[in-house]
């Protein structure tokens, strides 16, 4: 009747110590996870920023580089002109567009080294059949 005792107790300071390691390796994730989410915040409002920026100052520059083009065109010429700069834009606007959907669907997830720790973790608690 003795041992019974001891063996409970011994249980459960195993369970303890498993149990704070549990909680501390899931603090750890946490805390990666939450790095991870303000770098990907961060990275993403500077994304937009320098997106807006380049917008705003590349369609300034090229109504001004349209309008100077056509003002050097002879009277009659501008209007084809005009049908070049529009099918010009137009195309290049498609470009950019097919560029940055292929540059989207390329990038890995946002979280990749969390997910790559819980696997570690996943692995090293599995038991393995």
């Amino acid at each position: 009747m003795t041992r019974l005792p001891q063996i409970f107790s011994g249980f459960s300071g195993t369970a303890g110590r498993f149990g704070g390691i549990a909680g501390q390796i899931l603090q750890d994730r946490l805390e990666l996870l939450a790095l991870e989410l303000r770098e990907a915040k961060i990275r993403f409002i500077q994304a937009l920023l320098l997106t807006c920026f380049a917008v705003v100052f590349s369609l300034l520059g090229f109504l001004l580089l349209v309008l100077t083009g056509l003002y050097l065109l002879p009277p009659e010429w501008r209007i084809y002109g005009m049908v070049v700069m529009i099918a010009a834009s137009i195309l290049t606007a498609w470009t950019v567009f097919i560029v940055l959907c292929r540059l989207l669907s390329g990038k890995l997830l946002a979280f990749d080294q969390s997910l790559s720790e819980l696997k570690k973790d996943m692995a090293c608690f599995s038991t393995g059949s």
